[in-house]
């Protein structure tokens, strides 16, 4: 006999966790459910990301001239953005639709979309950190945030080259026009914030609205509190199909059994293609493998994260910590770490902050996150099958945009008018 629950979500991230939390809190009986045995394991795409808050991001991944540079970089496994070779219609179909997403009118069409997103997000993330600890003594006067080492006072974009700080001066103008703060700092600002950095700088851009969090942190601490609303998480279980289960509801057959759900949220992040092909429905989301590595954090990096932009590389303070984040990867699921790219981002890193590339190491990591053809997640109730609701393609932004998309699902479930526009995130602009 197959389980009843009113609503499921499959997926045990950061957007997963949020929608469960929002849910349970809006009055529904949610369960969630995560394939590994715990919730964002070292398998997912967040587990270790550089966890940037990052309303200043308005700028597509498919953008003018991002389509050639990748094409560029296909044959080079060290660079920013590479693209594995290999025989795979999916990966066709995608670089189809990223070509088509990567023109001027696209990208400036997308630019309000993730603004809006981002300007909603960044408010909730504010007031779910600023929330009061009440549950000990010890806690008492704390907010819960502090529990995610929650921040949101600015993150630094430097440039080593006097083009790469040009063209972020250009692209700057084009924030501004949609709401975006920014400040330019010269190469002293810079050093005076961080002390050891080395080498040439032109310059930096300062974001003030940006922030940062602990991934693994933010999840798990966010599950805990979706339990405490109501929410029952099971680790462990499985989804490997969906599929019509007659008066409108879904039928999810896990390796725990089979759940038939009243209405199903998909935040299962690069694996949502997979569970959506049973409906006909083929997301063009593609796992882009992500890299980071754990160091020793120097004592005199601020709690701040830096960006050099000529690296594309992200410093991120976490504790007494600092994680390397860095590239993007398109090979499919081939989750294996390539050397190359560790080492380049070690390189550069020694290179910015003289920090040994041959040093010691707490963590090397790679996840693969969700990425759609035109950088725009994909959000709202499914057409063709109206009891699920999607949660999923957030490319690298699903830290950042997880409360609103929660808050946006927990709308839709209820029957509420959603408090942003869904036309651009709904699967079927891919045709």
């Amino acid at each position: 006999m197959a389980e009843h629950r009113d609503i499921l979500v499959i997926g045990g991230g950061p957007v997963g966790a949020c929608c469960a939390l929002w849910l349970a809190e809006a009055g529904a009986t949610v369960t969630l459910i995560e394939k590994e045995l715990e919730v964002c394991p070292p398998a997912s795409g967040a587990h270790a990301n550089c966890g940037l808050l990052v309303p200043s991001d308005v700028e597509p991944l498919a953008s003018p001239g991002a389509l050639g540079r990748g094409l560029g970089w296909l044959f080079d496994s060290s660079s920013p953005f590479f693209i594995a070779p290999r025989p795979s219609p999916a990966l066709l179909r995608w670089l189809w639709l990223f070509r088509a997403a990567a023109t001027p009118d696209r990208a400036r069409a997308a630019g309000p979309v993730l603004r809006a997103l981002h300007t909603a997000s960044a408010d909730l993330h504010d007031a779910l950190a600023g929330r009061r600890v009440t549950a000990t003594a010890a806690d008492s006067g704390a907010t819960i945030g502090e529990r995610w080492r929650f921040h949101h006072d600015g993150i630094v974009q430097a440039y080593e080259a006097e083009a790469a700080m040009d063209e972020a001066v250009q692209a700057r103008a084009a924030e501004n026009a949609l709401g975006v703060r920014s400040h330019l700092m010269d190469p002293n600002e810079v050093r005076k914030r961080f002390p050891g950095a080395r080498g040439e700088l032109a310059g930096a851009v300062f974001y003030p609205d940006d922030g940062h969090l602990d991934p693994l942190l933010f999840t798990r601490e966010v599950v805990a509190m979706a339990e405490t609303a109501g929410a029952t998480v099971r680790c462990g279980t499985e989804a490997f199909a969906l599929e019509p289960a007659g008066a409108g509801a879904v039928r999810t057959r896990t390796t725990k059994g089979e759940i038939v759900a009243d209405q199903v949220v998909l935040a299962a992040g690069a694996w949502s293609p997979a569970l959506t092909r049973g409906l006909g429905v083929s997301l063009p989301i593609e796992p882009a493998k992500g890299y980071s590595v754990d160091v020793e954090r120097p004592a005199d990096f601020p709690d701040m994260p830096l960006y050099m932009g000529d690296a594309h590389c992200v410093l991120t303070p976490l504790g007494d910590g600092l994680r390397l984040g860095s590239t993007l990867e398109l090979a499919g699921w081939d989750m294996r770490i390539r050397p190359k790219r560790v080492a380049g981002l070690r390189r550069a890193t020694e290179r910015l902050l003289g920090i040994p590339a041959d040093g010691p190491v707490r963590q090397i990591w790679r996840g693969p996150r969700p990425v759609t053809p035109d950088g725009l997640p994909v959000v709202g109730r499914l057409r063709r099958q109206p009891r699920l609701l999607l949660a999923t393609g957030h490319c690298m932004l699903g830290l950042s945009l997880a409360p609103v998309t929660a808050q946006l699902i927990a709308e839709v479930a209820g029957g509420s008018p959603p408090s942003l526009d869904l036309a651009p995130l709904t699967v079927d602009r891919f045709g």
